[in-house]
């Protein structure tokens, strides 16, 4: 199996980085929805043995990434709509509540790492193909905003529920369909909260989230396979 690198971690043992590579590479798309996972593959890929696999396996099913049938074998889990609309729901609410608490407490510090972020985005859109480095890019810029207001374990709570959210939004930067919207509302966002704009935030993030949303349609229609029927 074509796995692509995850840097194993200082002290991490060898069942959180299978896990970790394997959920990295469902995320980011290199394994498909779908996609039946052979246990000998990646054990031969990776050079261990089945038990950290099984039991990532495990582990990634519970999150809904991973489908397990007995007899059949260990499939990535299609794209689930319903579990992208609540996902979507959710972050409407929380990261209109989170800009408005950084409209009123936010340091330059801070303003000036989101800046250092946002001039990468702009950099690797611009000369990558594979935008992969971008989708991360895109998340971290969202979650120095969420620990700069003291929200750090919110931010882990939205990225577990949001897997499916975040699979349809790598399928997005892959088509390069919402590049240049994104880009502009993050400097938006930005200035925002350097301006302390609390006025501005629900148009904003309505903006920001429902521009996402109105590429669906296109992806399902190009990517039918990826996703769960209803």
């Amino acid at each position: 199996m074509n796995l692509s690198k995850v840097n194993r971690q200082f002290g991490e043992n060898t069942k959180n980085f299978i896990y970790r590579v394997l959920k990295t590479n469902i995320m980011i798309l290199n394994i498909k929805p779908g996609t039946g996972i052979s246990e000998s593959d990646i054990g031969e890929t990776l050079g261990v043995s089945r038990t950290p696999i099984r039991e990532s396996v495990v582990k990634l099913s519970e999150e809904r990434l991973m489908d397990v049938y007995p007899q059949k074998g260990s499939f990535v889990s299609l794209i689930d709509l319903k579990l992208v609309e609540e996902a979507f729901f959710m972050r409407k609410i929380v990261e209109r509540e989170v800009l408005k608490l950084a409209t009123t407490n936010f340091s330059n510090q801070a303003i000036k790492e989101l800046e250092k972020n946002l001039k990468f985005q702009n950099i690797i859109a611009q000369i990558e193909e594979d935008h992969t480095e971008l989708f991360f890019l895109d998340n971290d810029f969202h979650r120095i905003i969420y620990k700069e207001v003291g929200k750090e374990r919110v931010w882990e709570a939205v990225q577990s529920l949001s897997t499916h959210y975040d699979r349809v939004r790598f399928l997005d930067a892959i088509e390069k369909t919402n590049l240049i919207p994104t880009l502009d509302q993050h400097k938006d966002i930005i200035n925002i909260i350097r301006d302390g704009d609390i006025n501005k935030v629900d148009e904003m993030i309505d903006k920001h989230l429902s521009n996402f949303k109105n590429k669906i349609g296109y992806l399902i229609e190009k990517y039918p396979d990826y996703f769960l029927k209803s």
